[in-house]
Order: structure tokens, then sequence, then C-alpha cells
């Protein structure tokens, strides 16, 4: 039986709704295992759509509703900024979107993935996909050093410590990331549409040396930097023009 305590934890995605911009709630989303759904009114908004109070109420523990008492200009976009770094303190492995039409949003967004950290603008709910837990990048173990057996009159010099590589494996990561990212963006109608197609791609793409282990790697690494999204079928979202 596997150890529970070793399993990692599920990736919360956090849905941030600007109100009065978006007014079609996908009502499915609201209680969605592993989601945080943050609802932002603005100070005239003061009629919500009985079936969307009764969803709010049922799930009061995942969801948080927030309405402004006062108006002005980008006020709602402000304090919606203002939840999501909030949230993305508390919860810097998360993945975070902002449901408005609003492009305002996107400089926030790009900060947000410059610091490593998942974000995403939609336009609706019809373009929301939700991130599923992703497992790091975990380097070879290094082979065990032979046992040697020391002579009783001679004294063995101590074994010279051995570097770990993580820090030239994320080095190398990067530097397939600028390439692959570079080819996807020029491919806007032809990028792979799911994770198989995706791996079949990056190892034609860079060689007959790169081994399928190092593309689900590489594949994994892109997924944590925000650059697509794969849901639960396979199926990815990417995220590239906005970069």
């Amino acid at each position: 039986m596997p150890n529970e305590t070793n399993a990692l934890p599920p990736l919360v995605n956090h849905v941030f709704v600007d109100f009065e911009n978006i007014h079609e709630i996908d009502l499915a989303v609201i209680g969605t295992k592993t989601v945080h759904f943050t609802l932002l009114l603005g100070s005239r908004q003061t009629k919500l759509d009985v079936a969307l109070v009764e969803k709010l109420l049922h799930h009061a523990a995942t969801v948080e509703l927030i309405r402004l008492t006062s108006a002005g200009k980008n006020a709602l976009d402000f304090i919606l900024s203002y939840y999501v770094g909030r949230a993305a303190v508390a919860d810097p492995t998360g993945c975070f979107h902002i449901v408005s039409r609003d492009a305002g949003f996107d400089p926030l967004i790009e900060h947000l993935r410059s610091k490593h950290i998942r974000a995403h603008r939609h336009e609706g709910f019809t373009t929301l996909t939700f991130s599923t837990a992703v497992k790091p990048l975990v380097s070879a173990p290094l082979p065990a050093a032979p046992a040697v057996k020391p002579l009783a009159s001679a004294r063995l010099p101590a074994a010279p410590a051995v570097k770990s590589p993580p820090k030239a494996q994320a080095s190398h990561m990067e530097a397939l990331e600028t390439r692959v990212l570079q080819h996807l963006r020029k491919r806007t109608t032809t990028r792979p549409g799911n994770k198989r197609k995706l791996v079949s791609y990056l190892i034609t793409h860079l060689g007959n040396q790169t081994t399928e282990a190092e593309a689900l790697q590489l594949v994994d690494f892109l997924g944590q930097a925000g650059h697509f999204v794969i849901n639960e079928e396979g199926l990815i979202t990417y995220y590239l023009e906005q970069e």
C-alpha cells in the first residue's frame, strides 16, 4: 500500500470572476473539487440570479463573495488584483484564473508568470480549463559507490564530494524551453493537441537522441511554467501569445 503521507497534494484552482464584465456564470464550476471560487461585484450590482445564490450558499466553504461598497474608475480591477495576490501568497503552488474580458489584467498575469506562478485570463467560462497536480521533476539518483575494504595498515583518503545535478538539469531544461517555445509560437494552427502528440513532437524537434522520459520531463517543466494546461483527458490549452 502506498504511503499516503508522501502523496502530492492536489493542485487548487482559484477562479476570480469580474462580475462587472462577465455576467454569465457557469454554475458547474462552483463546488468543483479543488476549485476556490471568488465572485467580485461592483457597488451598483444589487441583484443576483436565484440559482447562482443557491449554488454560492450550498458551497460556502469554497466560495467568496466580494461586493464593493464604493464606486470608482477601475475600482473592481484593483480589488480583484488584491485578492489574487493574497491567494498567491497563501498558495504559491496553485493555479489562478481571472475570468474577464478586460485586457488590463494581462500585465498582472505576465508578472505572476515571471514569478513562476500559474496564472491565466479567460474571456468567458467556455475557455476555462483547470490544471491538475503536476509531478515535480526528479533527478535520477546517483549510483552508490562500491564498498571498499580498507587495509589494516593504510588510511584511505576520504571520498571526494559528489555534486548533485539539479541546478545543471534546470539550466538544461530552460535552454530547451526557449527552443521549443520559439517553434510552438510559429505553429499557431498546427500545435500538438494532446500530451501524447506533444511528447512525439518534442522527440522529433529536439532530435532522435532525446528519450521519451526526457520529453515527458520537459512537458512537466513547461506546464509548471504556465505555458499550457493539460486537462484530465490529456488535451492541451496553450498560453503562449501573451508572454
